[in-house]
């Protein structure tokens, strides 16, 4: 593989995020700052272009011994990553409450996550990345199979509000699957990605196959400047169209998992008082700070005022946003004044046009402005942009409808195809919706389990982005399929039908043989004896 360079320079550009910023004379410098407290966490150099050259150059160089290492050693550092990562759980729980301003219950959460993902890979990529044998029919003396090969260097650019579910996630598989990686984490992720770092060199993986990588959105295009062979993208729709484009440019092939604006049907059989929990946590888990939460809910309207009663009062009894520090928070803060500036934006636009908005569970604690109320929004018209435009925040809409099409084709008039969710106690008609949603994962009567199954494939469709991360599909995203055709037995060249040179013997057996293997009616290979 060829070497690629980058420009000299990455100059600083514009203002950057709320996190902290810095010189030393040196070096540009990240501190990540803890949302709630203020309090520094650690800091990171950014990196320079020649940072970026020379890692790069450092990882592809490594990445044919680490391809030709048998599969079996990489499963086993694998193996002992596990071991490594439940050595540092605690400092990891820790630091992603800290870092990303959540209470420590969904800290834990992301954690077990996290495991369940790299338990998977360690009992399935054997399987998954076997050869497969192909018989071909026009060739039966030859033998033909499908290998799974590596990439090469796999840049791995990831999020903050999981920072470790989806980076692990991206970054075992392609590691196991016999690629480097270069990593950067979220400018808002540093510290964790720091952990991620220790665990993955204390397993033994070399620091030669994992480099990490600092910076904001100047860095990232660098990165992708200097042409890694496969890029694994998740975050918003709006950076997301900026690397499509930036990688279609030197033909990167990328995986991206973008956005959504997950709905909920709610059908008049559903169990209201289970319904209204399962909708609650599902829109506020991580102060809705996810590509999956419920941000729209289609009911019945015959159930409608029973499940939005029923919703007001979880919201009110259950929820309470606030610091981990309180043990009775049960979510934390948004990370960004940015993005809460957004959710304010949604609500308002809502309320300017006629929506009703309930708040409940006033944030509490030190800095509660970093909070923002579980929310509930009745009296919806489609052109609000909290319908059209992803919240990322405690914010749940709730439409009654008509009719399971009325539903279906609503939850369907949407941009985003990530997730959505029907519940019922029906099973059949749950089913049989769910069939007719676009979205990449459907599930009945639940909504974010789709987190904890490492085995099925992770992804969505239309501007929620396309690839898979997870399951067996998501390692097959990190190689591609190579053809290898061998001898079964060799035929002498002058009886090969399709060598040269063509003989009236094989044009007449090829014509014939046409007729006999492919005629659609018996009457169709009759013509096998016409001359």
């Amino acid at each position: 593989m060829t070497e690629h360079s980058v420009s000299t320079a990455l100059p600083l550009q514009g203002v950057y995020p709320e996190n902290g910023h810095r010189t030393d004379g040196e070096h540009n410098i990240i501190q990540s700052i803890n949302p709630i407290t203020k309090a520094v966490l650690g800091e990171v150099s950014i990196a320079t272009a020649e940072d970026i050259q020379a890692l790069m150059q450092r990882v592809r160089a490594a990445q044919p011994a680490w391809a030709s290492r048998p599969l079996q050693d990489r499963i086993a550092l694998l193996r002992q990553f596990q071991k490594s990562l439940y050595s540092h759980h605690e400092a990891m729980v820790q630091m992603l409450a800290d870092e990303a301003g959540k209470v420590l219950h969904e800290a834990r959460i992301e954690m077990i996550d996290a495991f369940g993902v790299t338990e998977y890979y360690v009992k399935a990529t054997k399987k998954a990345l076997k050869s497969q044998p192909r018989y071909v029919m026009l060739l039966p003396y030859r033998r033909q199979k499908v290998v799974r090969k590596p990439y090469g260097v796999v840049l791995v650019i990831a999020p903050w509000n999981f920072p470790l579910l989806l980076s692990l996630t991206p970054i075992i598989t392609a590691l196991v699957a016999g690629n480097t990686v270069v990593y950067k984490p979220s400018e808002y992720g540093t510290q964790t990605g720091e952990l991620i770092k220790k665990a993955l060199y204390d397993a033994g993986f070399p620091e030669d196959v994992f480099q990490i990588v600092h910076g904001y959105g100047d860095v990232g295009a660098a990165l992708i400047d200097a042409r890694p062979d496969k890029i694994c993208f998740t975050g918003s729709e709006t950076t997301g169209r900026k690397i499509a484009t930036k990688a279609g440019e030197h033909l990167i092939p990328v995986i991206m998992e973008l956005g959504g604006k997950d709905a909920a049907i709610v059908l008049e059989d559903a169990d209201i008082e289970r319904t209204a929990r399962g909708l609650v946590w599902a829109g506020v888990f991580n102060a809705g700070q996810m590509c999956v939460s419920i941000e729209r809910v289609y009911v019945m309207r015959s159930v409608a005022d029973q499940l939005i009663e029923r919703m007001k009062y979880h919201m009110e009894k259950s929820v309470r946003p606030g610091p981990n520090s309180d043990s009775h928070s049960t979510y934390g803060a948004i990370i960004t004044e940015a993005q809460a500036k957004i959710i304010q934006r949604q609500v308002e636009d809502a309320r300017a046009k006629g929506a009703t908005v309930m708040t409940f569970s006033e944030p509490h604690g030190e800095n509660a402005e970093r909070f923002y109320a579980p929310t509930l929004i009745t009296h919806v018209k489609p052109d609000m942009e909290v319908i059209q435009r992803e919240t990322f925040g405690p914010v749940i809409p709730v439409i009654p409808v008509d009719s399971e099409e009325e539903a279906i084709r609503l939850h369907n008039d949407s941009e985003y195809g990530l997730t959505g969710s029907v519940w019922t106690e029906d099973a059949e008609r749950g089913k049989r919706i769910m069939e007719k949603l676009n979205a990449g994962v459907v599930s009945l009567n639940d909504h974010v389990v789709s987190m904890s199954t490492p085995e099925m494939p992770w992804g969505g469709i239309k501007a929620s982005g396309y690839g898979r991360t997870r399951g067996i599909e998501g390692l097959h995203e990190m190689t591609y399929p190579q053809t290898f055709s061998t001898e079964r037995f060799r035929l002498p060249y002058k009886f090969d039908l399709f060598w040269l040179p063509y003989t009236p013997f094989k044009k007449a057996f090829l014509r014939r043989f046409f007729h006999l293997w492919f005629g659609a009616t018996f009457k169709d290979r009759l013509k096998v004896f016409k001359p």
